[in-house]
């Protein structure tokens, strides 16, 4: 459930999944970005110290923006890191904001375009919904896991009868009236 203004929206994984695939820099709306715009560094000559055409692209409180599912916000806000997925990099958990640069070009308005490429594809290739799984894959695990339990029952059972061999199993002989202890190995 994302709150956006006096309005709720409601998200399910399919929802998400359609938005991701038809996200796309000409229907993301720019109006939620602050774009600034200062001196580029690096080579460039007189055109790098007079003109300001390096773009910094700010979301700022990303984590209250009523555009992304509920599903991609979460994991894009996420400070949890798994072996499999890292931190989203243009993420800041500090300020609550997602900051971008680009001064690759000498035109800040391809840097503004390039900015939200990267935006963009960094949402694409971060974002991960799992695909549901098809019936044939469960039965084939569903088989690999009961046959893994009956060998580890079997196994314990083993190693039971093997430590049942090596007590000491005393025998009481009532005609000769002492104990025999006999030992198995």
């Amino acid at each position: 459930m994302l709150k956006l203004g006096f309005k709720t929206r409601f998200y399910s994984v399919q929802t998400a999944r359609a938005w991701l695939q038809n996200l796309n820099k000409d229907t993301f709306p720019r109006t939620m970005f602050t774009f600034r715009y200062d001196r580029s560094s690096g080579p460039g000559g007189q055109n790098v110290n007079k003109v300001n055409s390096k773009c910094t692209l700010t979301l700022y409180n990303a984590s209250k923006c009523g555009v992304f599912p509920l599903e991609i916000k979460n994991q894009i806000l996420s400070n949890e890191t798994s072996k499999s997925q890292q931190k989203f990099r243009y993420y800041s958990p500090t300020s609550d904001s997602i900051v971008i640069q680009s001064d690759e070009t000498r035109s800040r308005f391809s840097n503004k375009d390039i900015c939200l490429e990267k935006f963009i594809t960094e949402i694409k290739s971060y974002c991960y919904f799992p695909e549901e799984t098809d019936p044939l894959t469960k039965a084939k695990w569903n088989k690999t896991k009961q046959r893994s339990n009956e060998k580890r029952i079997k196994d314990k059972k083993f190693q039971s009868d093997k430590k049942k061999a090596r007590k000491v199993v005393f025998l009481f002989c009532l005609f000769n009236k002492f104990i025999i202890s006999i030992y198995l190995v």
